[in-house]
């Protein structure tokens, strides 16, 4: 157990600097959630449990000075937690929600201590030592993979016989619960996907990919690629109408001074 614990731990941290920089969206439940299941030897039930954490979370994102709950280490610690004690997505989901809650707490208190890194950051720019402001950059990046790290390997590596005695704690109707909850959390997040796509130029796609798979009978991977087609066709005909929108505003103002 120690070694799959450094292994999640390992993987909560290169989570944790997708966040804070690399920006190829590891750190999204579904993903974040299934190789953690590879990791525990449950790919199957990695799988389900961060596909369902991603539609609960679908519509969390940070808007001002709000900073959302951790996703990331909550879908992590949740499939730990649905996988090594057992219950599957219930559990899963009554973990992952508090965990995210917690973990929040441990990342808002290192981002304001990483202030002070910041500003010695800039003392050091400003004297030309910039060797010494890319290590305080780098000193942050490693608080930042520990803030995910060491909590996501205490889940795994001190957490799987007390999560177990506590999941058979629970009183049945609770499980229950959680397991009718989790049923209906799929069905939300894609009604929070239709309520983006049913607009007036993105209506026509779901049409579309609903007549491939349900009358072609076309896999899910053949209809994502057709996907990738229509948006592919649809980017560079609003590249286009920016630039021509563009061109002729400077047409037009070209006209005017003239």
């Amino acid at each position: 157990m120690l070694v799959k614990a450094l292994l999640v731990a390992l993987w909560a941290g290169l989570c944790s600097l997708d966040d804070g920089g690399m920006q190829l969206q590891i750190r999204k439940p579904l993903l974040a959630g299934t190789i953690t299941g590879l990791i525990l030897g449950d790919l199957t039930q990695g799988l389900i449990i961060g596909g369902t954490l991603e539609l609960m979370w679908l519509g969390v994102n940070s808007v001002g000075a709000y900073t959302p709950p951790d996703i990331t280490g909550g879908a992590i610690v949740g499939v730990t937690v649905g996988i090594t004690s057992g219950g599957g997505v219930a559990a899963g989901v009554a973990f992952a929600v508090p965990a995210a809650t917690l973990i929040l707490q441990l990342i808002v208190l290192l981002q304001t201590y990483l202030s002070v890194h910041i500003h010695r950051a800039e003392i050091d720019a400003a004297t030309g030592d910039f060797n010494k402001a890319n290590r305080w950059h780098l000193y942050s990046g490693v608080l930042l993979f520990l803030a995910r790290a060491i909590p996501c390997f205490i889940a795994v590596y001190i957490g799987n016989t007390v999560l177990s005695d506590f999941i058979e704690w629970l009183p049945e109707f609770i499980i229950n619960g959680l397991n009718v909850a989790s049923g209906i959390i799929p069905a939300v997040g894609i009604s929070m996907l239709l309520t983006m796509m049913l607009k007036k130029d993105m209506w026509m796609y779901l049409v579309a990919g609903f007549v491939f798979a349900a009358y072609l009978g076309l896999p899910v991977l053949g209809v994502s690629l057709i996907g990738i087609v229509f948006a592919g066709i649809h980017d560079y005909n609003y590249v286009q109408r920016k630039k021509l929108e563009r061109d002729t505003a400077m047409e037009l103002e070209g006209g005017i001074d003239l």
